[in-house]
């Protein structure tokens, strides 16, 4: 049976998120016809079983392994028979019209590429879900700390990220995977979700292709859903390991839409940011736990990013946790 909207959700161990974030698809319903769509990423901590027991109306897909997140959803929306994609993580609990609003916003916009909600924290502070792309030139003026000189909104307007309180409805570079909702006719144009990177900066990569298609990115502040974030891979993957997976995912992305002399600057920009963060944590007076941990992680990032860019490692596509570096 054909249905207007297809959420689908890619679920690895996070059986009492997912829970938590069916529930809230029950409790406030779309009022269009819907279809969930779980697909479950060889999962063993009972999630399939509690799918298959407490959502029955749920259409599971189960794999028997792992292939990244991406392999995943490209699978969901192969299965899924939506005009309307919205895909959700495990870890998100919509709240009451989030869903509708979301597609109406879309309904009404038709440039409308990728739309995603405000976000937040199971604190509720927002996330920072918009952002901008990537850029040599912003990375270096952030560090500099100049901006901090604007005031506060307008700050925000410019430089998105965590400079932003969500509060605003506008046209953005990029929004968090966390939700994304995308028309099937966009989907059909800009094609499927990456499988490059295991997990992270799809998000971003997708975005990026949309806009290049001519399609509109949005953060929709009127729409609202809480994000636990990134409990699968805080459960998966040591703090460490995490980081070392986004910067990887970075510059896998990255070298697929900026020629090589880009990404290198680029690379070069990151080192020198933390380089300077260094020196003024040295310098600074005190040196409390936190600040020497904090150090700590500069370090590592340097020597990864300099490993990166003198070739002694490639950006690794589509890794689990084995073969990161401690």
């Amino acid at each position: 049976m054909t249905r207007s909207l297809s959420i689908i959700i890619v679920s690895y161990n996070t059986r009492d998120y997912l829970r938590g974030c069916l529930t809230s698809l029950e409790r406030y319903r779309s009022t269009q016809p819907f279809e969930v769509v779980v697909v479950d990423n060889a999962s063993t901590d009972g999630s399939v079983e509690m799918v298959l027991d407490e959502f029955p109306e749920a259409r599971l897909v189960p794999r028997i392994t792992n292939a990244g997140y991406g392999v995943a959803l490209n699978i969901g929306v192969d299965v899924a028979s939506g005009q309307l994609l919205m895909f959700l993580n495990p870890d998100i609990e919509v709240t009451e019209g989030s869903v509708d609003h979301l597609c109406r916003f879309v309904a009404d916009h038709e440039r409308a590429g990728v739309v995603g909600p405000r976000l937040l924290l199971a604190d509720g502070s927002p996330q920072a879900s918009a952002k901008h792309f990537c850029s040599t030139t912003r990375l270096v003026l952030e560090a500099s700390r100049l901006p901090l000189l604007l005031p506060r909104k307008i700050r925000g307007r410019l430089l998105l990220g965590t400079y932003f309180d969500q509060s605003e409805t506008r046209h953005v570079s990029w929004v968090s995977g966390a939700c994304h909702v995308v028309p099937r006719a966009v989907w059909e144009d800009v094609g499927r979700l990456t499988e490059e990177t295991f997990c992270g900066f799809d998000d971003y990569d997708y975005c990026f292709r949309a806009r290049a298609k001519g399609y509109q990115v949005w953060i929709d502040a009127q729409s609202t859903m809480t994000h636990h974030c990134s409990v699968a891979v805080r459960d998966r993957w040591t703090e460490w390991e995490v980081e070392q997976v986004a910067i990887h995912n970075t510059y896998v992305v990255l070298g697929s839409h900026w020629p090589r002399w880009k990404v290198r600057s680029y690379l070069m920009a990151e080192i020198a940011t933390y380089v300077s963060e260094l020196v003024r944590i040295r310098v600074a007076p005190g040196g409390e736990p936190s600040q020497r941990e904090y150090a700590r992680r500069l370090r590592r990032r340097v020597a990864l990013l300099d490993a990166l860019l003198i070739g002694r490692q490639r950006p690794i596509r589509r890794f689990g946790a084995v073969g990161l570096d401690g």
